[in-house]
């Protein structure tokens, strides 16, 4: 391998787009030619730098800059750079890279497995909450009047929380109080129409602060009509807050709101 001043007849290259290295020739086994065209060829991985030594190059840039005494700075920082370009491509080209062996046959990913089962006992509880909801009355709010223009419904309300007492619970008090109650008589022709609002007066005023079955509230005689009448004021005062209930020894009971 040799590396000395190229002949005149070799047309310069510059390397780096701005000023061509120093005609420094290189000559090997691998590649015959000028330094700048050495980066070229390595650039677009024409030449195997591991066939190419590059000691012999860099004494030749040092006695390039021996005999020019640094004067032409220019071209000295482009064979630097082009120096530096190859040194540190020769430098990955030499480290190790770890081959695959033969013998081991490489993995292969195992096929997912069906991932429903995993949320099974959750699939379940939503079922069951569903159905659950589904037994349940989500009475709708009355939408404002632009509402009924557009042509949009009323939201749902959500069911009241009432405790340990269930719907369950509320309809065996409810039944009580009919089974109690006596027929209606025959309904009077054009007879005014009841009013809940007044009706929940009556029954606030019935309930005490004190927690009592219906048994012990509605006393005296009453109609069916006048049960049912009775019963959805008391749900209505108690979706307000006006009214309270509780289970207590398997008994629905009932009672005022209790003072502020």
């Amino acid at each position: 391998m040799s590396a000395q001043s190229a002949p005149a007849k070799v047309q310069q290259v510059s390397a780096i787009g701005v000023t061509p290295p120093p005609d420094i020739y290189v000559e090997c086994q691998a590649f015959s030619g000028s330094l700048a065209t050495l980066f070229l060829m390595v650039r677009d991985h024409k030449v195997n730098l591991l066939g190419v030594p590059l000691a012999p190059v860099c004494e030749a840039f040092a006695e390039y800059l021996i005999e020019t005494s640094g004067e032409d700075t220019e071209r000295a920082a482009s064979a630097i750079a082009v120096l530096s370009y190859l040194l540190e491509r020769k430098a990955f080209a030499l480290l190790p890279v770890e081959e695959a062996s033969s013998e081991d046959p490489p993995e292969l990913s195992e096929p997912m497995e069906p991932s429903v089962q995993e949320f099974a006992q959750v699939i379940l509880a939503l079922n069951d909450l569903a159905e659950e909801r589904g037994g349940l009355f989500f009475r709708q709010s009355r939408p404002p009047v632009q509402d009924l223009v557009d042509g949009k419904g009323g939201a749902y309300e959500l069911p009241i929380e009432i405790g340990d007492v269930t719907t369950f619970d509320l309809a065996r008090a409810f039944e009580r109080l009919v089974a109690r109650a006596i027929p209606d008589k025959p309904a009077a022709f054009r007879k005014p129409a009841r009013s809940l609002s007044e009706m929940m007066v009556v029954v606030s005023r019935a309930l005490q602060l004190e927690f009592k079955s219906l048994d012990e509230i509605v006393v005296g005689d009453f109609t069916r009509t006048e049960a049912v009448w009775w019963f959805l004021a008391l749900l209505e005062l108690i979706r307000i807050g006006q009214a309270r209930v509780r289970s207590h020894k398997g008994e629905v009971q009932f009672a005022g709101a209790a003072a502020a």
